[in-house]
């Protein structure tokens, strides 16, 4: 799940996190004429998660046709407009590419489970960088021991007591029961965000990413982390969760409606999904993530997102859901907008024909982050494909790419 402050993304996990993006410093420009004629803003409000996770949870939200605004010609124009700029044609390879890859996907993935997350030592890591690039494919990786797990554990004990003495001063939500703290920089929370390891850690991750639109001094100094707000949540055992389900930070319509964000998706766009480079920063750097503001907007560029473990949390405890693939689900989500469901067999890619008559964007609400479900994104097979991540100690974090589909699950305890 996510939680907005001043704008920018909080990741929180149930159990003790806090989360660390790690941001390249670049800013978006300024936002298109698209923005100035929204003039009213969704309301997408959190549903209610039951506290045992099933094959997929009845309070998930679920997105079809029904949804389309037929009054709104902001995205039929658009749809009809990036139709045009790359052709029916390249749409349709790349969507039945696509589609077929996926097959392979949602083999492995089911196959594999949640050893599709690749797991590395702190120590590791540090010492050899390119061993990361084995995470490339999945989009995501834990590291373990980032801090020593006594140090970790020390913090979830100081920040309880500090919780404690500034209980008068200190807000949550949901009010009645917080688990969600309104606490961003507190002393824990600094000490975790300065420390050298972690630091370190951003700087060999955000390496990954490559520019070709700068020179290699350059690219170097964009390693560098912004600090960020981070979030805390302490779930209490069994308490129930609100969660939006499944969902992709980043910014939602903007991916389509942003020249340099939709510029970031022109290898998938323009027929050749298997050329896309999920970590190619060239155009994704001055894309505008925010250019239809809310509090699911973050207004710079994430590399990853991530959360640090403070105490022990296992599967299905309330921790991480993911689907660990970056490439193809990516070129997935982009796609899935041009094409309409046949009444038929939908599993056959070449059974699905071209939208370019209606604004429907599935599960797209302009200033909420890009939502996904099994009956808007049906080739994603997220009942098999979302996961919930390996167990976790304290001192252990979790990393994803902002592309990378999450949620933050429910839990049993």
């Amino acid at each position: 799940m996510t939680y907005e402050f001043n704008g920018f993304d909080l990741c929180v996990l149930m159990d003790i996190l806090t989360s660390h993006q790690v941001i390249s410093p670049h800013f978006p420009g300024s936002s298109s004429s698209l923005e100035s004629v929204c003039d009213k803003r969704d309301t997408h409000l959190p549903y209610k998660m039951p506290n045992t996770e099933s094959t997929w949870p009845s309070g998930w939200p679920s997105f079809t046709p029904n949804d389309n605004d037929p009054t709104d010609i902001v995205q039929k124009d658009l749809k009809a407009s990036i139709v045009g700029e790359y052709g029916a044609r390249n749409l349709r390879t790349a969507w039945v590419k696509t589609c077929n890859a996926l097959n392979n996907v949602t083999s492995r993935l089911e196959s594999q489970g949640n050893t599709a997350v690749p797991i590395f030592q702190a120590d590791e890591v540090l010492s050899n960088p390119k061993s990361l690039e084995t995470m490339k494919e999945a989009g995501c990786c834990i590291i373990r021991g980032v801090i020593p797990k006594p140090e970790a554990s020390q913090y979830f004990i100081d920040l309880e007591k500090f919780i404690e003495d500034n209980k008068e001063t200190v807000t949550g939500w949901p009010a009645e029961r917080v688990a969600i703290y309104h606490l961003y920089s507190s002393p824990v929370q600094l000490k975790i965000k300065t420390n050298p390891r972690h630091l370190q850690t951003q700087r060999l991750l955000n390496s990954i990413w490559t520019d070709s639109s700068c020179s290699a001094e350059e690219q170097s100094a964009q390693n560098e982390p912004v600090l960020y707000p981070d979030g805390l949540r302490i779930r209490q055992s069994g308490q129930e969760f609100l969660g939006l389900g499944p969902h992709i930070d980043g910014g939602s319509l903007s991916r389509w409606a942003d020249s340099e964000y939709r510029q970031t998706y022109h290898d998938i766009l323009s027929g050749h999904p298997e050329r896309y480079d999920p970590y190619d920063m060239a155009h994704r750097k001055n894309a505008n993530p925010a250019m239809f503001p809310g509090g699911a907007q973050c207004s710079v560029m994430r590399a990853f997102q991530g959360w640090t473990a403070l105490t022990p949390c296992k599967p299905r405890e309330g921790g991480l859901m993911l689907v660990p693939d970056i490439k193809t689900v990516t070129a997935y989500m982009i796609l899935r907008p041009f094409f309409k469901k046949p009444d038929g067999d939908w599993t056959k890619a070449e059974h699905w024909e071209i939208d370019d008559e209606t604004g429907w964007f599935p599960g797209t609400y302009r200033w909420d982050s890009q939502l996904l479900s099994p009956a808007s994104h049906p080739h994603l097979h997220l009942e098999k494909t979302l996961m919930s991540v390996p167990a976790m100690e304290p001192g252990d974090t979790i990393w994803w790419h902002a592309d990378v589909s999450t949620f933050g699950s429910v839990g049993s305890i």
